[in-house]
């Protein structure tokens, strides 16, 4: 026999269904969001984890940091500190173990390398480490020159590592930040998932794509991004008294280091400029004076490349007399010309020694 259904009963069905529907909707976006909120902490808590695991690299940065946070001007026994920073050129061109070695009666150097890091990294980078209370007597900031004059950063891992959040405005402004890249950085300032997870790719890839070193390493682009005489020398000119400011804000004496080079890149002029804004540069080896089989691909120093080079910089550090934690002419006022650009008075040299 057929069933009969009455018009008030279909009609009570559809009521019921219809208040249901929108609890259930409401129900299945929470629990989306719930979910989402879940595997973000979930990577947020597993991405240094995962990192340590999959990247040396990493694991040698995270470790030079904390040295290098906690260094103060001399150590126990009376040394001064000596910090070097810099990206693959400090790594491949400064032998460190043995330039600690052959300094060790004299000076307690360390290092905090970052590759594919440019001037605006270090620049932020070492404000947050002197903010946070690092306080080495002397800093080697080691760049190419076209490097100086970059306007590169690293992006979401620099904003974690090497923004300070009271330095936010001031990296928006020098990095030209549009809206969403600096949402960006704020995100990745706070977050280690969000900071890291280009690394973690890069890692996977390595992991899964035979010979990706290789392969990133002969299409890696180590030419200059700016090559422009005119260009170069300006940049010297409105970043080094910037170095000079913070050297005098914090008593403790800046050193620019220019790694060799094949080619021409303005270091003779670029010396100049740091003698007038009371910052030392360093050009161990004038542009060309290394051959090309001193290089492993044109751009960093091979092994016996480095040995020279760190034997000569030994020697200049050698040369370096009364290392304070305070500089000679930390005190001294910066001056504005009239075209308001900052100039700084010249510090007091420490003697050099010959190249």
């Amino acid at each position: 026999m057929p069933l009969s259904i009455s018009n008030s009963e279909v009609a009570e069905n559809r009521t019921r269904a219809a208040s249901r529907g929108p609890m259930n909707a409401g129900r299945g976006i929470a629990a989306l969001l719930g979910g989402l909120v879940l595997i973000f902490l979930g990577l947020e808590v597993s991405s240094p984890v995962i990192l340590s695991h999959l990247s040396h690299t990493e694991r040698r940065i995270a470790i030079e940091l904390k040295a290098a946070q906690k260094l103060r001007p001399v150590t126990s026994d009376g040394r001064p500190t000596v910090l070097f920073v810099g990206n693959s050129l400090l790594l491949e061109g400064v032998q460190t173990d043995a330039l600690h070695t052959e300094l060790a009666s004299q000076y307690d150097v360390s290092r905090f390398a970052v590759e594919q890091t440019h001037y605006l990294d270090w620049y932020f980078g070492l404000r947050k480490l002197l903010q946070e209370g690092s306080r080495p007597s002397v800093i080697v900031l080691s760049l190419a020159t076209d490097q100086l004059a970059s306007h590169w950063t690293m992006g979401e891992a620099f904003a974690h590592r090497q923004m300070s959040t009271h330095d936010f405005p001031l990296v928006v402004r020098e990095t030209n930040l549009d809206r969403t890249m600096a949402s960006s950085y704020v995100l990745a300032h706070w977050s280690k998932w969000l900071a890291d997870k280009g690394f973690i790719r890069q890692c996977v890839m390595i992991l899964t794509v035979p010979k990706f070193r290789d392969l990133a390493a002969r299409i890696a682009d180590h030419g200059p991004h700016v090559n422009d005489p005119k260009e170069l020398v300006a940049a010297a000119q409105a970043r080094l008294p910037q170095l000079a400011e913070l050297s005098r804000e914090y008593g403790v004496r800046i050193v620019l280091l220019i790694p060799p080079t094949l080619h021409e890149d303005q270091s003779s002029e670029i010396q100049q400029v740091g003698e007038r804004a009371g910052i030392l540069v360093w050009v161990l080896s004038p542009p060309g004076e290394f051959p090309r089989d001193y290089f492993m691909d044109g751009f960093h120093l091979n092994m016996h490349g480095a040995g020279i080079f760190t034997t000569r910089l030994s020697q200049e550090l050698r040369t370096m007399q009364n290392i304070q934690a305070n500089c000679k002419g930390c005190d001294q006022k910066p001056e504005r010309d009239p075209g308001n650009s900052l100039r700084m008075r010249p510090a007091v040299q420490v003697q050099q020694g010959s190249h």
